[in-house]
């Protein structure tokens, strides 16, 4: 079984495939691929490297990509073993690092997609928006259309995340989504906090200033 063409067809089969068979080798492989995918746009419409040459804003997202996903992979495959457990799963973390790479196979399929957009627009496809109106500098129809494209392979992301979690665990996959919303409540819960201790910061130097 090759987990890159499995993963649509027979999600499951390919999870419990990877559980079993999957090695930090092919891990790293789905993750380079993904980074090679996803950096080719990351920078999109951010303005952060404008004036540098197309190739070297590149492989800068690629390796930010390919950096980031090897912490996320930890991390996440850490919180999803622990809030697991606290759900009742019975998971170990070693296999839960074998079947959390499967929801970044996903976006090695939207290499095609990154690729166009990359040869149609160039360097235009990094520049800031020209006004603070605007969203983006590429067509809006072609701008949503990649929006909504991203949007239903992230949304299929969740669903082979939460079986993951469910198989690795032994329960099912909608407790397994329980567990990525518990993990993004945290999240999001951390960074309000975040924001808000950095604000009060700011509101207290400048208070103090004048």
């Amino acid at each position: 079984m090759n987990p890159i063409f499995s993963i649509w067809a027979h999600p499951t089969e390919t999870l419990k495939y990877m559980r079993a068979k999957n090695s930090m080798g092919y891990s790293l492989l789905i993750f380079l691929l993904a980074s090679i995918s996803v950096g080719m746009v990351s920078m999109m419409n951010s303005g952060i490297f404008t004036g540098m040459p197309i190739i070297l804003i590149v492989l800068i997202s690629i390796v930010i990509s390919f950096v980031g996903a090897i912490i996320g992979w930890f991390i996440s495959s850490a919180l999803f073993t622990w809030v697991g457990k606290w759900l009742g799963g019975r998971g170990r973390f070693s296999d839960m690092l074998n079947v959390t790479p499967a929801s970044s196979i996903l976006q090695i399929w939207l290499s095609p997609m990154n690729l166009a957009l990359l040869v149609l627009y160039g360097s235009t496809l990094f520049e800031a928006p020209a006004s603070e109106f605007e969203v983006t500098n590429i067509p809006l129809g072609v701008f949503f259309l990649v929006n909504l494209v991203n949007l239903a392979v992230g949304i299929y992301g969740i669903v082979i995340t939460s079986k993951g979690i469910g198989l690795v665990h032994g329960f099912s996959a909608w407790r397994g989504f329980g567990a990525v919303a518990i993990i993004t409540g945290i999240l999001i819960v951390i960074g309000i906090i975040l924001v808000l201790i950095f604000g009060a910061i700011i509101f207290a130097i400048v208070t103090a200033a004048f």
